[in-house]
C-alpha cells in the first residue's frame, strides 16, 4: 500500500514537471518579434476562406459525380439477391 501511495506521488511530480516544462515554453517565445498577440491579417482570413471554399466545392463534385447510394438499396437490386429460389433448384446453379 505504501508503495502504491508513493507511485501516486511520483506520478503527480512527473505531470507537474511535464506541466512546469510546457507552460514555461509557451509563455514567452525566444524571439523578440513575435512577443505580441497574433492578430489575423486580410491574407490569413483569405487564405483560410479560400481553403473552405476549395474543399467544398471538391466535396460536392465529389458527391456530383459519385452519387452516395445505400449498400441496402444496392443489394435488393442486385441479381444474386433474388437467384436463392426463383427457379425451384436446390444449388443455387442456374
Amino acid at each position: 500500500m505504501i508503495i502504491f501511495i508513493l507511485c501516486i506521488f511520483v506520478n503527480i511530480g512527473m505531470w507537474f514537471e511535464r506541466f512546469v516544462i510546457i507552460a514555461t515554453s509557451l509563455a514567452r517565445s525566444f524571439l523578440p518579434s513575435s512577443w505580441s498577440y497574433y492578430t489575423p491579417t486580410r491574407w490569413d482570413v483569405g487564405l483560410f476562406i479560400g481553403t473552405l471554399g476549395l474543399f467544398f466545392t471538391l466535396f460536392l463534385l465529389f458527391f456530383r459525380f459519385v452519387p452516395v447510394i445505400a449498400i441496402a438499396e444496392v443489394k435488393g437490386a442486385m441479381p444474386e439477391a433474388h437467384a436463392g429460389g426463383s427457379k425451384g433448384s436446390k444449388g443455387g446453379h442456374h
